[in-house]
């Protein structure tokens, strides 16, 4: 019989869940607040704080849809519940989202590095991507913690910051201007710079893997981030408006005059054009028409505002070291999203949503055919828009579709156990969502034509996956089933092959427990050391899936595995040649080590066997040398035995 464990280890405190939390959601502040600015200059405190109050309350209704989905809650799992082409729809906008977001943190993290100059932002940009997917290929196991180090580094920073920033406040105040303009124009600029939703979804989709109760542990990740997130923009909001008198006095007049859209220098700038045909190539017009533009003080709080505010609050120095420490968040929120692209592809694919070929896994338990579309997409995207303002009009319109149909979807199941006025709640939450969605499809056609782009190709996948799916089954009806002699003589290995089930086997005789995938020599060594002990093989596959967000059970079954399925062969050849009994065991982990310790102590075994890694140096160093951390976790009265 087959012992399979599929089920992730619920290891995530909230401690962890949080600062993982804020290296996403808490990076949009490095570009929420030059966008503001750049939208609505002396105005855009106002957008600042209506945004934080979207924040406050679509960040509670996550706690909610945490508390409903403690298996893995994100969008797919939460609208596939209610339709499951809905789901579809809501992952590949999560996808698009995840896509954007690394497109733009690349970029805006070569921002903070201090570079500027076109073209090698883009090309700065692209390199990092293409190289956080190489890392990514391999699974690197360290990525993760480096994450959570320059995340608490960042709120270490950002705190110093705050207080140097609260002499400015009063200045800042002063220069806070109301909005003006038609209600129609004030809600177009407030849908352009909702970006500071970005990274809310990613906790629903840790829940899978978060510490029991799931509703208390997401409750107390999200809270504090959420509050420093909403506290902080508020009050860099202020301060930032205190930043043109610090830079150059004549920009102070530029902030108390371009108010309204009418006198703002971009459309200045158009006009001009517009009104001299041919401008760009005359020198004197040319001249002129930059000269329209934004200063080149204006363009850094834009872009960096967050390095600008280190250096006029604190020290010069003290913002090149932010910046540094600024950049290399945006660029590890690259690394996260880069996992979370091939973890969308991959569970759709495991629930047959896409095509198969997204589930291959390589040697390193990551699904690598979905690592290709997840690097490319970004990278076109920065071929073909080297503009934050674009960037950010493609980006908002992914997350904001993947929360309006969480809520949504939340709002209408009747399953979930939600209180009635919590159902009321999301669903006009919901239902503002949908109006900014609809506004920026409306206003950003740029933006919709990414997203349809992006749905498209998806939903044709899914055709396609699904048609094939139904002429293979239709193939193998009509087949010629084979007869019996014809199995026994050239069937496959099947789980009856395999001897006594574990309960009916005497469990006291000594137990060999045998780590492998599939080593001839170790599996041969392992069965005679059974056989002159007189105990029981137990060999434990244990087949690596390296994925950033995944609920439970998500993963292949020894049905789908080849190689698994060779190594037991193997081990039932070996076990037959020997005379001893043999207990196959399959798991699905993230964390070989972890996994064949836990088996080692559950079985309380007296010995456990492995062979000698042929990994390489570096490899073992990225991936993690699971015979070390084996040797290091065994319990003192179970022998490690290492077969070379």
């Amino acid at each position: 019989m087959l012992t399979t464990h599929n089920d992730r280890p619920r290891n995530l405190k909230w401690y962890h869940a949080g600062p993982l939390l804020y290296g996403d959601w808490g990076t949009s502040r490095f570009y929420v607040l030059g966008m503001a600015f750049f939208f609505a200059l002396g105005s855009s405190f106002w957008y600042i704080m209506a945004v934080g109050v979207l924040c406050l309350v679509v960040g509670w209704a996550y706690t909610v849809v945490c508390r409903a989905f403690p298996d893995g809650g994100g969008v797919y799992s939460a609208a596939r519940q209610v339709s499951p082409i809905l789901g579809v729809v809501g992952a590949l906008l999560l996808f698009a989202d995840y896509a954007v977001t690394a497109a733009l943190s690349a970029f805006e993290g070569i921002h903070y590095f201090g570079i500027y100059t076109d073209p090698w932002v883009q090309i700065g940009a692209i390199v990092a991507i293409i190289a956080l997917g190489v890392v990514n290929f391999v699974g690197a196991r360290r990525a993760g913690t480096l994450a959570l180090y320059i995340a608490l580094a960042t709120l270490a920073l950002t705190a110093v910051m705050a207080v140097f920033a609260i002499p400015h406040l009063a200045d800042g105040w002063a220069n806070i201007k109301p909005m003006e303009g038609p209600w129609s124009y004030r809600w177009t600029t407030f849908t352009s710079v909702v970006l500071a939703l970005s990274g809310v979804e990613a906790v629903a989709n840790m829940t899978g893997i978060m510490v029991p109760p799931v509703s208390k542990t997401s409750k107390k990740s999200i809270i504090p981030v959420m509050i420093e997130i909403v506290i902080f923009n508020m009050l860099f909001g202020i301060a930032m408006l205190a930043l043109p008198a610090l830079m150059n006095a004549s920009s102070q007049a530029r902030v108390n005059d371009f108010q309204t859209p009418a006198y703002r220098h971009e459309l200045k700038a158009e006009e001009f054009k517009a009104a001299n045909p041919g401008w760009e190539k005359i020198p004197a017009l040319k001249a002129q028409a930059e000269a329209i533009g934004p200063s080149p003080n204006e363009e850094r709080m834009q872009t960096v505002v967050m390095k600008v505010m280190a250096e006029q609050f604190v020290h010069p120095v003290f913002g090149a070291v932010a910046g540094i420490v600024f950049g290399l968040l945006l660029i590890s929120a690259v690394n996260t999203v880069l996992g979370g692209m091939i973890s969308v592809q991959y569970v759709m694919a495991h629930d047959k949503e896409l095509p198969q070929f997204f589930t291959k896994l390589n040697a390193f338990g990551v699904p690598w055919l979905g690592l290709i579309p997840a690097v490319a997409v970004p990278v076109i995207l920065l071929a073909m828009f080297n503009n934050l303002k674009l960037l950010a009009d493609l980006y908002a319109i992914g997350v904001v579709g993947a929360i309006a149909i969480n809520l949504s979807c939340c709002t209408v199941n009747r399953k979930l156990e939600v209180k009635t006025w919590e159902r009321i709640a999301i669903g006009a939450i919901a239902v503002v969502m949908i109006a900014i969605e609809l506004t920026l499809a409306t206003q950003k056609l740029h933006a919709l034509v990414f997203i349809g782009i992006i749905v498209g190709t998806g939903l044709i996948l899914r055709f396609a996956a699904h048609h094939y799916r139904a002429y293979r089954t239709r193939a193998t009806v009509q087949a010629v089933a084979p007869t019996a002699a014809q199995v026994a003589k050239t069937g496959p290995f099947t789980l009856a092959d395999f001897a006594t089930a574990p309960q009916l086997l005497d469990m006291s005789r000594p137990k060999i427990l045998v780590a492998t995938r599939g080593g001839n020599r170790t599996l041969e060594f392992a069965a005679n050391y059974a056989k002159q002990i007189n105990g029981i093989l137990m060999v434990l596959y244990v087949r690596q899936l390296t994925l950033s967000f995944a609920g439970q059970d998500v993963g292949p079954n020894f049905e789908e595995d080849k190689d698994a399925q060779a190594a037991m062969q193997l081990a039932w050849d070996k076990a037959q040649a020997a005379g001893v009994p043999v207990i196959p065991i399959y798991a699905v982990s993230a964390e070989v080590a972890d996994t064949i310790l836990d088996f080692a102590a559950t079985f309380s075994v007296n010995a456990l066997l492995m062979g000698v890694s042929r990994q390489g140096v570096i490899m073992r160093s990225l991936q993690g040398d699971v015979l070390t951390k084996v040797a290091d976790g065994l319990p003192q009265d179970i022998p490690l035995l290492i077969h070379a």
